[in-house]
């Protein structure tokens, strides 16, 4: 996929992701479109902000802008300063976080997602994966009984091939986090602080939504009809 350039997501219509280095790694934004000048935008980088259309910046466009995670929040600042009309949201946890190290305060006024959730369009909702230390949450979008798109955060990795750049190359071999779909040994040790709870709670979600379309944070996006088999088996023996 191309850095820095917004792309549909050909079975999913409102959906656009884009690319970007966050250093070394290739991290994902996600737009979902709620109508025409409206958008819930998740983990937004900066650089994205150069493709996003012009004709929704300013006044011209709502942004929901959901920060994931405590950690994913550096290039909200500056979608703020380039679209003006945004609401910002985050998990209690997240929040409480993102305040205490000094990247919001409570005057940013940021939305928390157990209590208020953005305009979505249909068949969309929150998830809150227990066991994480920076309160994690993710979308699903439920298509049928037998099929489900999931938005995760930091927990899953799909890096198609190990980076270029040496050090980033070093710890992928290290910690388990490339190629393919993996659960590196950060999500294990440091990003995780319930390894129990989330385990108990991921292998419920996978049977209840049976996943084939997965946009994590970090990698690429998948889809496969053996999907939720392969995150169970993945998870089963990381956990």
């Amino acid at each position: 996929m191309k850095k820095n350039v917004w792309l549909p997501l050909e079975s999913h219509p409102e959906i656009q992701v884009g690319q970007y280095i966050v250093p070394n790694f290739v991290s994902n934004s996600v737009a979902i479109k709620v109508n025409e000048n409206e958008y819930v935008l998740i983990s937004p980088g900066a650089s994205l902000l150069e493709s996003w259309p012009d004709e929704l910046k300013g006044q011209n466009c709502k942004l929901h802008i959901i920060m994931p995670n405590a950690w994913h929040f550096m290039g909200v600042k500056a979608w703020q300063q380039s679209v003006s009309n945004t609401v910002l949201y985050a998990s209690r946890h997240a929040k409480q976080k993102l305040i205490e190290k000094g990247a919001f305060t409570e005057s940013d006024n940021i939305q928390p997602l157990e209590d208020v959730q953005p305009p979505m369009p249909q068949g969309y909702g929150i998830l809150f994966p227990p066991g994480h230390r920076a309160g994690d949450v993710w979308l699903r979008k439920q298509e049928s009984t037998t099929h489900s798109t999931w938005i995760t955060c930091d927990s899953f990795l799909n890096y198609e091939r190990l980076s270029n750049q040496p050090v980033a190359r070093t710890l992928q071999k290290l910690l388990g986090a490339a190629p393919g779909l993996k659960m590196s040994q950060v999500v294990k040790w440091l990003i995780l602080n319930d390894k129990k709870a989330f385990k108990t709670w991921v292998l419920a979600q996978l049977k209840q939504d049976q996943p084939t379309t997965l946009i994590p944070s970090h990698g690429e996006v998948t889809q496969d009809k053996h999907l939720k088999d392969k995150i169970k088996s993945m998870v089963s023996s990381r956990l």
